[in-house]
């Protein structure tokens, strides 16, 4: 699911907000520069995942041919796939 980005904004400024009103951290910049950084944490994360997607569907693509013969199940190897890859290079799903 892709988010907008008022929905990665409102995310990350709820996420700043709760972490200050639960006493968990203390802002010494101000709470609107920690939601940037926040957002931008998010949004290189969903591009991280965007890019492993395409990554994946490129490998698949190139055995579509065995999958198909095979009668495998796409997603089961989109996802199978996706998590060694996401492995490999260090990426948390």
């Amino acid at each position: 699911m892709r988010l907008s980005k008022d929905m990665i904004k409102h995310i990350a400024d709820t996420i700043a907000s709760n972490l200050e009103s639960r006493g968990l951290v203390e802002y010494e910049a101000s709470r609107d520069s920690i939601s940037a950084i926040i957002a931008e944490a998010i949004t290189a994360d969903m591009l991280a995942e965007e890019k492993l997607n395409k990554d994946v569907e490129k490998m698949l693509a190139m055995h579509e041919a065995e999958i198909a013969k095979e009668q495998m199940d796409y997603r089961k190897m989109f996802e199978l796939t996706k998590r060694k890859l996401a492995k490999e290079r260090g990426i948390v799903l």
